[in-house]
């Protein structure tokens, strides 16, 4: 089959690698999978927290069941589904206590999806598959595993009805959080984005946008919160300054969300401890999800409480994977979906 292997730093090519084995006798053949900013990670860095070239990446896939042992009785050859791509064991000290995104033991349920077929192992797939229905389109299913992602950070912060809330970076995932956000209750949401298309595309989803460079957003936001400051700042931008600015726009025992991942050469940062211990701030974070957050946002995007259409501005076959890894960093851009 042709898939796109990572081999190095930006060094991406598509190849012909062997087929799934009988070791993993569920087969689906891949029909689209999104381009998450990992994954440009991983392409720039040559490397990744999850991933050791060489290796196919790619983990918001879905596709057609192509090959099924006749034991499985839920699902049968031609059912469409999304795959559960991060699997947690079910045993270990952190699934015992129901954290199964921090698993000692979490497997990829398969390779990645940026191939023409994905192989499942017959002991994974009551976790890994999830039915779609016909209804949904092969470019909103891709959105289940981001969505999945923000759904797991939201629940975290424990917004409140009325809450005010500040979302730094208007990117995928700063979109979805805030049609989350709107969704668990809060009454104001304002973004702060440098890019135009970005802020548009928020202003239109419903939030109050600044451009951080021309306006003195936190002037803004103790005019709107009449010098109390937000209840909750999600961060999906991870630089110290910007950091440090958030904190001090939080009201007390507010919540400051960690949502982006550090640059690799940037992992430390200092804060003023004083927030912390007087102003009881909290600093939260968290990565990936749980298998029933694809559940959750299957039902959310059915039932049309969130838009993700908007969200989608490219689309390009396998063959043109590397185009559009380059492209992926034009701020015009937010998902960008490779069809096979």
């Amino acid at each position: 089959m042709k898939a796109a292997v990572l081999y190095d730093k930006e060094k991406m090519t598509i190849t012909e690698v062997d087929s799934p084995s009988a070791l993993y006798p569920i087969t689906i053949k891949i029909a689209a999978c999104g381009i998450c900013i990992s994954d440009i990670k991983a392409f720039q860095q040559g490397l990744s927290y999850y991933i050791t070239p060489p290796a196919i990446l790619g983990h918001e896939y879905v596709g057609i069941i192509k090959h099924l042992p006749e034991e499985i009785k839920e699902f049968k050859l031609g059912d469409r589904v999304a795959i559960v791509h991060a699997i947690n064991c079910g045993y270990c000290h952190y699934c015992q206590q129901g954290y199964f995104e921090l698993c000692e033991n979490k497997q990829r349920a398969s390779n990645g999806g940026f191939a023409e077929l994905v192989g499942l192992k017959l002991n994974n797939y009551h976790l890994a598959l999830i039915k779609l229905p016909d209804s949904l389109s092969w470019e909103e299913s891709i959105f289940l595993e981001p969505l999945a992602c923000c759904i797991s950070s939201l629940e975290k912060c424990n917004i409140e009805f009325g809450d005010t809330v500040l979302i730094i970076g208007a990117g995928v995932m700063g979109q979805l959080l805030q049609q989350l956000c709107m969704i668990r209750g809060a009454a104001r949401i304002l973004v702060s984005e440098i890019f135009p298309f970005r802020r548009n595309i928020a202003y239109q989803m419903g939030a109050m946008v600044v451009d951080p460079n021309k306006e003195d957003l936190s002037k803004i936001v103790k005019q709107i919160t009449k010098g109390y400051g937000v209840d909750l700042i999600i961060d999906t931008v991870f630089h110290q300054n910007i950091i440090n600015e958030g904190l001090e726009m939080i009201k007390k025992q507010g919540t400051l969300f960690l949502f982006a991942s550090a640059p690799e050469e940037n992992k430390h940062f200092l804060v003023n401890s004083d927030l912390i211990h007087y102003q009881q701030i909290k600093i939260l974070g968290s990565s990936a999800y749980q298998p029933i957050h694809f559940r959750k946002a299957l039902n959310i995007i059915l039932e049309k409480r969130i838009q993700v259409k908007p969200l989608i501005t490219g689309a390009r076959p396998l063959s043109q994977i590397k185009e559009a890894f380059l492209e992926y960093n034009n701020p015009e851009h937010l998902k960008i979906i490779i069809k096979m």
